[in-house]
């Protein structure tokens, strides 16, 4: 069939053929063309969408990074600050000698006073040095033993108190006190705390040393 056969067509006949020209031309523009764009257009919205999600779990993550530092750095601070009321090794007879002395300006009497074996905390990071004390005195005088205690710069902790044996003394009357004075030490990293008998054969072996090193001269 050739153009002048299309123009003797009947008018309707045209018409069919021009509608089922238009019907291929889009079937093939949707086919090849539409279909294979819609889904590169679908995986390439998939792709923002998921980039989208990832950056909003970033954000999230980077807002609760900083609120973790933030938070990080008021503990830090605390720590310091709970670090200063902790005696070092060195300072912690001076601190018992202290607290003895208190109990004594506060018109307490000293019965018994043993330091209890040291030891470290379930964190490792400080030494609890308790120490049983037995007093007596007047109730007035142990309230202000321990109101003086409290006021010291260093932490001194008082439990297991018990108090009994009231009897009169010099016109007053006397308290037969019990009580476990705990105070702590910081603990330095890299160090460990000797036996006695160790830091003995320590002590030996450094004046081994020296003597051997002065005889070399």
């Amino acid at each position: 069939m050739n153009l002048k056969d299309l123009g003797n067509l009947p008018r309707s006949q045209k018409i069919i053929l021009l509608a089922l020209i238009f019907i291929v031309l889009i079937g093939g523009f949707v086919y090849f063309i539409f279909l294979p764009g819609k889904a590169e257009f679908d995986a390439l919205k998939t792709s923002v969408n998921e980039l989208n999600q990832k950056i909003n779990t970033n954000e999230v993550k980077l807002r609760r990074l900083e609120e973790l530092k933030v938070e990080n750095m008021q503990l830090q601070s605390q720590l310091a600050m709970l670090q200063a009321q902790l005696p070092m090794e060195q300072e912690v007879s001076s601190l018992l000698k202290q607290v003895s002395d208190l109990s004594i300006e506060s018109g307490l009497e000293v019965k018994l006073w043993k330091p209890g074996a040291r030891k470290k905390d379930s964190s490792g990071m400080y030494l609890e040095i308790p120490v049983d004390v037995e007093v007596s005195g007047g109730y007035h005088s142990l309230a202000s033993f321990f109101d003086r205690i409290s006021k010291l710069p260093r932490i001194v902790n008082i439990t297991n108190l018990n108090m009994d044996g009231a009897k009169v003394s010099g016109g007053g009357i006397s308290i037969q006190n019990k009580f476990v004075a705990t105070t702590f030490s910081a603990v330095i990293e890299g160090t460990e705390e000797l036996p006695d008998s160790k830091k003995v054969n320590k002590k030996d072996k450094d004046k081994e040393k020296a003597k051997e090193s002065m005889e070399a001269q």
